[in-house]
This record gives structure tokens, sequence and C-alpha cells, in this order.
């Protein structure tokens, strides 16, 4: 078999499958998928040699309008854009009725750029930002080995998983417009930071996402027992190794290098992962379901201590001194226990039970405890009706929440000031307590032969009740509704319409010393609320014009999306106060007609139409460009550069196409 779609162009795709029935089945596949992120809009005045970044010229001074006149002047359009380029082989070799060996081996690269967010300046009120355009050059190669052994009754396989990482640029420097000492090697460095005087670092550097690999064994296996029962179990460990030399702490010839205790990281994560299930059927109405689930990420990395502290962005001394990286790590247990009972022709139940347990290592909360539970319900009363509800609530408990516990990364610090620093009130939603139901209900009736409709509605709430600082709450659900409809044998009707809604609400606090929490400040607290909301509706058919030859596909789909976020408080003398986020909206149209001739038994042309029409609006998105001092004022938004790219700029796709597809 050999199928070829959109040959030629930068996203085409090619499968051959080639073999002998019950022996050997062979598949082969390219693909590529390009990504374009921005075209005609991003501009820069760097120029980009790898991962080095330098200009040509610098502004004429420090002040707001000599870097708008510069960048204006200097400033190249480019695309941001990423290439995907994948190759996969796979092999399935089955000698016996009882042995069967598998392998694939899959290398994907992806090359292109992407805006980058680099900056100088050693806080946030005094950072100037240099956009930059991120160098992509990855290599992956994954390799896959596994046999299986089927007896009378059970089966044992046996997996091993390889994936290869390599960054082909790892480093990026760039030049600084800010220092106007000089350009290039003319450039002389300094200490000490200052966007009025033009000095600082001549330029900046950072390291990016290290080149890694990972493997994994994986031994599965399954069997009979008495009783009508069944056992299934999985166990895989696995190794993710890490080892990429550190970079110095700044390019700064003027700043004095801090010290650290180790040149690379050594990093070393052994997850192990355990999956026992036991399923029983010995009283026929009756199915009983137990299970064990256990994943443990073991980190052994080494800790990697600073002594004297780090440089922040290439200028002035070290700061921090006694940071210490720590290898977190965690572990999660699952025991769950279902018993599904019919108790009719036409009523099924079953009530599930799970017990989670979370353990992690140096975390705010160290042990937290989660129980779900629930019942579902199958009522299909005749052959042309089913009606399925679900229902899981569950609680997280949260023993214990203390920040303090990063002593063990900031060893310079008492455990009461990490937690004074953090502000007590603070719970993080990963770990605070938490009481969660979900539901859903799905209905079909096909009244007559030639029509079914169907109906569905989920639904999730989250509270937090220990959290006064943080997430408060998170409710999301979706109705939706569709029909299929048959008024002859040769055309098929369809639809469907889908709603979509998201609330949550969160508080934080604005605070200038770490004396200042909750209940003696009040008016500094503030209050975020957010809500999107997203209607879907697809409307198509499908005909048979000349029948066992020609068919016909027509399809049109819309999608309009809204995002709100409404805060309030923070009404304090000197603070910030809150205001509401402009609304993100954004609509999607798409429109599909294609046409399938059959040629022969073997061989089918398609060939149609596709159009796509897409617009956002964003004003985190829509205002940009390479100078934005006359949206805000401010001296260091004055002083920066930007891309200036859109991102989600609208855009219309017309496509045509022509496919012909082979089967051997």
């Amino acid at each position: 078999n050999f199928d070829a779609s959109k040959v030629g162009l930068n996203d085409q795709n090619y499968i051959l499958r080639f073999g002998r029935y019950g022996l050997m089945d062979v598949e082969f596949e390219w693909d590529q998928i390009p990504h374009l992120f921005s075209s005609n809009t991003a501009r820069t005045p760097y120029t980009r040699d790898g991962g080095i970044f330098t200009l040509s010229s610098k502004p004429a001074g420090t002040a707001g309008t000599q870097v708008r006149d510069w960048v204006n002047s200097n400033a190249n359009l480019l695309d941001l854009n990423l290439f995907n380029g994948i190759g996969r082989l796979k092999v399935r070799y089955t000698p016996t009725s009882n042995w069967s060996f598998t392998g694939s081996y899959w290398s994907q690269n992806n090359a292109g750029k992407r805006a980058f967010g680099a900056l100088f300046g050693p806080n946030p009120g005094s950072f100037n930002i240099t956009e930059l355009t991120e160098p992509l050059d990855y290599q992956t190669h994954n390799i896959e080995l596994g046999g299986e052994y089927a007896g009378d009754g059970w089966s044992l396989g046996l997996r091993y998983n390889a994936s290869l990482f390599h960054n082909n640029v790892s480093t990026l420097v760039w030049d600084n417009p800010l220092n106007t000492t000089g350009v290039g090697s003319a450039c002389v460095d300094s200490a000490t930071y200052n966007n009025s005087t033009g000095t600082g670092p001549c330029r900046g550097r950072i390291d990016l996402y290290p080149s890694n690999q990972a493997h994994t064994w994986t031994l599965s296996g399954a069997t009979k027992l008495p009783l009508k029962s069944h056992f299934l179990g999985t166990v895989s460990y696995g190794m993710r190794l890490q080892n990429d030399p550190f970079l110095p702490f700044t390019v700064n010839s003027a700043v004095t290098q801090p010290s650290i205790n180790k040149s690379s990281l050594e990093g070393d994560v052994r997850p192990l992962m355990v999956n026992a299930t036991l399923v029983n059927r010995f009283l026929e109405p009756l199915d009983l379901k137990a299970y064990y689930r256990l994943y443990d990420l073991d980190n052994r990395s080494k800790k990697v201590f600073m002594p004297d502290g780090f440089i922040v962005n290439d200028q002035g001394s070290a700061q921090e001194a006694g940071q210490r990286t720590f290898p977190f790590a965690y572990s999660k247990q699952n025991i769950g226990l279902d018993a599904g009972y019919s108790m009719t022709r036409w009523l099924s139940a079953k009530m599930g039970y799970v017990w989670e347990k979370m353990h992690r290592e140096r975390r705010e909360v160290l042990n937290a405890n989660e129980h779900i539970l629930g019942p579902t319900l199958d009522i299909k009363p005749n052959s042309w009706s089913l009606l399925r509800l679900a229902y899981k609530h569950s609680w997280r408990d949260a023993h214990e929440y203390d920040a303090g516990r990063m002593v063990v990364v900031e060893t310079e610090e008492t455990a009461d000031d990490i937690r004074a620093a953090h502000l007590a009130a603070l719970r993080k939603f990963d770990e605070a307590a938490r009481h969660r139901d979900r539901s859903s209900l799905f209905a079909q009736v096909t009244p007559w032969d030639q029509l079914t409709l169907y109906a569905g509605f989920e639904s999730t709430s989250d509270r937090f009740p220990n959290s006064e600082i943080g997430v408060k709450n998170d409710f999301n659900y979706s109705p939706s509704i569709g029909l299929v409809y048959m008024p002859a044998d040769w055309v098929k009707l369809f639809a469907d319409y889908n709603w979509e809604r998201f609330d949550w609400k969160m508080k934080a606090m604005q605070r200038s010393d770490d004396s200042q929490t909750p209940e003696l400040f009040p008016l500094r607290l503030w209050t975020s609320r957010g809500r999107d909301q997203i209607n879907t509706i697809s409307i198509g058919s499908d005909m048979d014009l000349i029948q066992k030859l020609l068919g016909f596909r027509v399809q049109y789909g819309f999608s309009l999306g809204r995002s709100e976020v409404h805060a309030s408080g923070s009404t304090c003398a000197g603070c910030t106060a809150a205001t509401d986020y402009p609304p993100i909206t954004n609509t999607w149209h798409e429109l599909l007609a294609r046409f399938e001739y059959r040629l022969h038994k073997n061989a089918a042309l398609r060939f149609g139409y596709y159009f796509n029409h897409a617009t956002e609006h964003d004003i985190g998105v829509d205002i940009m460009k390479p100078w934005m001092g006359d949206v805000d004022t401010g001296t260091n938004v004055q002083r920066s550069i930007f891309l200036g790219d859109k991102v989600k700029g609208p855009f219309t796709a017309h496509v045509g196409f022509v496919t012909l597809r082979l089967s051997f």
C-alpha cells in the first residue's frame, strides 16, 4: 500500500507499507509539518550566525527617541517559522503463532526560528528587553525494540525504548544595544549597569535546552486465573540522563566570576512505573476490578552549590549567596476498586473508588491523600435509545503546608524568613486542599433508522477551601447536541453544536515588604475573575453521487471564542489599582468541498477545495511593533526593542488539492 499527499509541497506526506500477511509487516513514513508563526511583520536590527547575534551599529544615545530612530532605520524583516521533518520505520515479525517481534525507528528534525525574550538590567524596573529570534535546530532519534510470547492463557512481553535529543544550537550570545561605548570589539565591558549613561555588559549570554537521552525498559504480562479472573501487569524502569557543561556565570569581563562546586549537573532521573490489574467475573452479572498503580520519580541528580551566589543578567556583583539546587522528586500511588452490576437487561450500574497518595520531596506539602468516589449508570430501555450518567466526587488534603522547606535551596535564610517572604496565606493550586465534582451525561435516540439524535453534558467544579491567597475556584461545563440524518441511501446529513464555558477566581496580594499580610492590609488584596466562552458549530453532508464511483463531502465549521478577566481591589495608597484586562476574541471559519472518484478497486482520486479564515483580537499582540515607547512611557520600555511579530494575526487560506490513493 502506498499513500502520498501534497506531493512536492512543504507539508507533504508519504506512507509505504508492504509485507507478507501473517508473517511480516513493514511500514515507512515520511512526514513534513510546517508551522508559520509570523510572516512579514517581525523585524530585528541583529545579524545572526548560529547562536551569535551581532549589531552593525548602535543608537546615537540612550534616549527613547534615539532608540526608536535607530531601530526603525536598522531593523530588517524576517519570518518566524518551524519545520518538522519526521521519518518513521516500523517492522513487525511474527514467525509463529506464539512469538511476535516489533521494532521501530523514527528521526525528527525541528528547524526554524521563533521569538525569544532576552534582557539586560538588575531588576524589573530597569530591565531593557532585547527580543531575539531563537534558532531552532533539534534532532531527535527514537528507537523501540520488543518481543512478546503468547501461551495458552498467558502472555509475556519485553520492550526497550530509547530517545536521544541533540540541540545543535545550545547557547545564545547577543550584543547589548545600550552599551554605547562602541560596536563589536570596540565595546568596553562594565560591571555597572546604567541604561542612561550607556554602560554595562557588551553582550549577554544564555544557555538553551541541553542535549539529553532517555532509556526505558518495560515488562508486561497477562494471565488467566481460577474463578473467572484475569491478571494484567506492567513494570517499567527508566533512566533520564543529561550532563551538559555549565556556562560561566557571566560573559562580562568586568565582573568577577562567583565560585560553583560542579562543572555540570550530572542529571540522572530514574522513573519507575508499576501497573497491576485484577478482573473477576465469577458471579456472572457482577464485574469486579481492582488495580494498583505506582509512579516513582527518583531524582539522582547532583546538588549544585553556589556559595557566593550568582550574577543577574551579566552585571553587578553576585547575589543570593549560599544558593543550592535540590533534586526534587515525587511518587504517586493509586489503589482503585470498581464494581459493575447488570441489574436488568436495560440497566447496568458501576461504582468506583480510588485512593491516591502523593509524596513530594521538599515541596510545601510532603504528603497528600485524595479520595475519589462515584457511580456510573447505563440505561438502555430499547434498541433505539441510550442514556449514560456518571458522577465523581473527590477530596484532597494538604496537611502541614510549609513554604519554609525551601531552606534546602535558600541556605543563607531561615525557614521563618522564607515563610514570611512567600506569604503564609498563599497556597499553590497543585498542592492545595481541593474538593472536586465531575459529572457527565450522554443521551442518544434513534427514533427511526434514518435519524439519530444525541446530546451530552460535562462539568467540572474545583474548590480550594483553605486557599486564602491563590486559586479559589475553577468551574467549567460543556453542553453539546448533534444529529445524523439519512433521507436517502445515497446522502447523509450531520450537524453538531458545542458550547464551552470556563470560570475561575483567584486572589493575590500586592506587597512592599514581608510584614504585610491579608489580615493587616486588606486594601492590598487583588481579586481576579476569568471567564472563557467558546461556541462551535459544524454542519455537512456525505453523498454518493454515483454509487460506488463518485462521492462528495461538503462541510462547514465555525467557532467563536471570548476570554475576559475582571479584576478588583488593591486600592491602598501607593498601590497599583486592579483593572480589567481587555477582552480577547477569536473567530474561525472553515469550509471543505471534496470529491472522491474511484478509478479502480485499488485506486481513488480525491480533489477539492478547502477554505480557512481566522481572526483574533488580543491587545497583548495587536499593539506589538519593534519600538513600544509610544504605548508604554516607562524609561525601560522606551529603551527596549522587540520583534513586533503578531503571532495571532488574521489569516485566510484557499487550498485546492488533488490526491491519488493506491492500495495493493
